[in-house]
Parts: structure tokens; C-alpha cells; sequence
């Protein structure tokens, strides 16, 4: 079905993402129209990825867990006939979004936050609606998670479990680019309901940068109030939604055939993104002094096992994230997983052509646990060599943990590895 629309207001949008050759851009359909029951939506190349998969994946995670989120899809761009190239259509936390999703019309309860943990020390959050000039509530509600010491302080007021899925997702996924760099998140409370924590911008997610896939929370997390009350303190409540979400979806029996099909789905718009044009440009790279850009065989690769040199140092192959997570994660909580994919000998490629060939930063933690439960990939191995020269002064953690270990009697016994956390 086509749409037209005769009102509509087209811009260059985001900010580090002005970088690059191909540019954002975000649409405001005006005159009492829609899309879908959307008014505001993105255009994002995700130039700081090589697999235009990773902000879709986080999307149809949180889709699929049924918590509130963004959308996202694939679309061709056009400006005045010319082809600019692939894009990942998404929504945007407006006011539209939350009358569509929540029902509730002209809502004053929509925050944006930059620079913000959600402290009266650091909340810069703006309100959606500039209609709105009485904020009592909003720093009733910041001024309750400054004083709280424990979930009992903040049940009533925060959705408990929707914040700590998005906690888990972030850790699962290495999403460092929203509360942990406090942005890129709104805050919002339905009529008669419970703040909720609405993240976005996912293109960052599942690439590791520095972080390792054999990590804890501790080893992820930054020092934030809230996240120190509800999950670090007392991590019963929190454990139990990772794993849960881990058996639900972020396990490679559920992610890697649909990251298969997302392939097969925009492969050839990859391509034809990636064809220089007559005049020996390549499709909607406008700004000629921006960062460009991945290869074809970089896509296909990342979206693999292959880790890829990227602007911020480095990317997991996404495949790759997922198994080493989803092993670390089933080993650590002593779940019981797929035996196909906790597998050591499990077998897949990596394609030398691309690969990074730097150092992969690990911590000391993980370094003792993959040595204990024996299935790290020696490609990786590089670290503990060149520790001395380039990280002098990390200092190892030197408490040890002891291991649950079940005899083939079925007695539970008290096993020292050589773990440390």
C-alpha cells in the first residue's frame, strides 16, 4: 500500500553519527497524519556496524520478550529519485509512540535523559512535552531512587522486573551506550502505573568494544545508585531474569536461524549499498569527510564469528557473542543448556581476510574461568602475552570463589577452580 504524505519535516539527525559519510536522518509527519500510528521515525545507516543487523536484533529481542520498545525494519531511500542506499527504519519515543503503544494522549510523563543516572546529582532529563512546566513528580520519583537502600524502597513506584530485563539484555548484549553512559534512554510512567526505562540506539549492542563475553555484571557495570540497590547488593532477583531470558531467546537455537533469515532478507540491498554508481560514488555517502565504511565481506562476516576492526577498536562476530554468552552463561548459573552449542568442538569459520588483528582485552576473571571450564578459542590468546605492555597496571582480584560441583553420586561438594572474582 503506498502513503504519501504533503506535510513532512526531513533532517540530518543524531550526533556522533554526523561522522560518517552516510548520514541519519529522522522524519516528523505533520498535518494529522501518520504512518502506522507513527509521526516520528529514524533512518539510521548504523555506520559504526558492519552488519545493518545489531539495532534490529536488540529490537525484535525486546519485541519478543514483550517489553515495550522501539520498532525496527529495512527500507531503500530515495531523495529526488536518487538512490541513497539501505536503512534501518525505526520509531521514536514521542509523544505518538506512547498514544499508540499506551493509549494515552498528549502524555506529561515522558522524559528524555542525557547525561543522567537518574540521580539529583546527574539527571538531565527533559521532558517530551513542552507543554509541561510543573516537573514535581519526575524529581519526587529521582529523589526516591536517591534515597533508596534497598527494591522494597522503589517497588511502588518503578517496574522492578521491566527495569531489571533491560538491565539484563544491556549485559547480555554489551549495551554500554544507554544508562551506562547515561544516555540514550527515556523514562516514562503510564496513567496509574509504574516508571518504566525505555532504551534505544542499539547499534553499539553486541559488539563488545571492551568488553569481554566472559563477564559478570560486576564486571560490566558502572558505579550507578540504582543499579548498586537492585542488582549488585541483592542479584537473586536479577540472576533469575537472565536466565530466564537466556533460555527464552538470547540462545543461538533461537537467534542464529533468524539472523540467517535477516541475512537472506536484505543481502542483496547490502550489495547493491556497497556498488560504486556512474560516477563512482557509492549510494548516500553526502559527507565526503566522514568515516566510511565496511566491505561486503565484512558483513557477512561479522554477522558471523569474525571479529572486524571497526571505528571504536573492534566487533564481535555477532554469532560469536552469543555462543560465548550463551556458554558463559549457562556454565556460571549451571543451567542446563544445548549440548550442541556447549559443545567445545563445536566448529564454525572465521575469515582471516577480515579479521581483526588486534588485541582482544580480557579480564583476569576471565581468563581463570576459561581456563577452568576449557572452551576459550585460542585465537584470542594474544592478551595474556602483551598484558605486561599494554595494561601495567591492571590489578588482578585475588578473592576466590568456590564452585558448586554435583558428584555422579548426586553429592554437592565445595570445588576451589582457579577463578577468581
Amino acid at each position: 500500500k503506498q502513503k504519501s504524505f504533503d506535510k513532512v519535516t526531513f533532517a540530518i539527525a543524531g550526533r556522533f553519527s554526523r561522522e560518517f559519510s552516510k548520514l541519519q536522518y529522522k522524519i516528523k509527519i505533520r498535518g494529522k497524519k501518520d504512518l502506522y500510528g507513527r509521526t516520528q521515525l529514524k533512518l539510521r545507516a548504523d555506520g559504526i556496524e558492519p552488519t545493518y543487523l545489531r539495532s534490529k536484533l536488540i529490537a525484535d529481542i525486546h519485541n519478543r520478550l514483550g517489553l515495550p520498545s522501539t520498532s525496527a525494519g529495512y527500507t531503500t531511500l530515495y531523495i529526488n529519485d536518487e538512490y541513497m542506499g539501505l536503512y534501518i527504519l525505526t520509531d521514536s519515543y514521542k509523544l505518538s509512540w506512547i498514544e499508540s503503544v499506551f493509549g494515552e494522549k498528549d502524555t506529561t510523563s515522558l522524559y528524555k535523559c542525557v547525561d543522567s543516572t537518574l540521580t539529583y546529582g546527574r539527571c538531565n532529563c527533559e521532558n517530551e512535552n513542552e507543554d509541561v512546566t510543573d516537573k514535581t513528580e519526575w524529581y519526587n520519583f529521582i529523589g526516591s531512587l536517591d534515597r533508596a537502600e534497598s527494591i522494597e524502597d522503589v517497588e511502588n513506584i518503578l517496574d522492578v522486573d521491566q527495569f531489571l530485563s533491560e538491565m539484563a539484555i544491556d549485559y547480555l548484549t554489551a549495551g554500554w551506550d544507554h544508562i551506562q553512559s547515561e544516555h540514550n534512554y527515556h523514562m516514562y510512567k503510564p496513567k496509574d502505573g509504574k516508571w518504566l526505562y525505555l532504551s534505544y540506539d542499539f547499534d553499539l549492542d553486541l559488539q563488545g568494544h571492551d568488553f569481554y563475553p566472559v563477564s559478570r555484571f560486576r564486571d560490566y557495570t558502572k558505579d550507578i545508585h540504582i543499579l548498586e540497590v537492585l542488582i549488585v547488593r541483592n542479584p537473586d532477583r536479577f540472576d533469575k531474569i537472565v536466565q530466564d531470558i537466556v533460555t527464552k531467546v538470547f540462545n543461538p537455537a533461537t537467534l542464529f536461524p533468524y539472523i540467517d533469515e535477516l541475512k537472506d532478507l536484505i543481502r542483496e540491498y547490502v550489495k547493491k549499498d556497497k556498488e560504486l554508481d556512474e560516477n563512482g560514488n557509492y549510494p548516500g555517502r553526502i559527507n565526503e569527510a566522514g568515516f566510511d565504511f565496511f566491505t561486503y565481506e565484512a558483513w557477512e562476516a561479522n554477522s558471523e564469528y569474525t571479529t572486524v576492526s571497526t571505528l571504536m577498536g573492534y566487533a564481535f562476530g555477532i554469532k560469536y557473542w552469543i555462543l560465548s554468552v550463551y556458554r558463559f552463561v549457562c556454565t556460571y548459573y549451571h543451567m542446563e543448556c544445548d549440548p550442541t552449542y556447549m559443545d567445545e568442538n563445536y566448529q564454525y569459520v572465521i575469515d582471516e581476510n577480515v579479521e581483526y588483528q588486534g588485541l582482544v582485552r580480557k579480564s583476569t576473571f576471565a581468563e581463570r574461568f576459561e581456563e577452568t571450564y576449557k572452551y576459550k578459542d585460542p585465537r584470542y590468546d594474544t592478551y595474556k602475552k602483551y598484558k605486561n605492555e599494554y595494561y601495567p597496571d591492571e590489578e588482578e582480584e585475588e578473592e576466590p570463589t568456590y564452585f558448586e560441583i554435583e558428584t555422579a553420586t548426586g553429592e554437592v561438594v565445595m570445588e576451589e577452580p582457579s577463578v577468581y572474582v
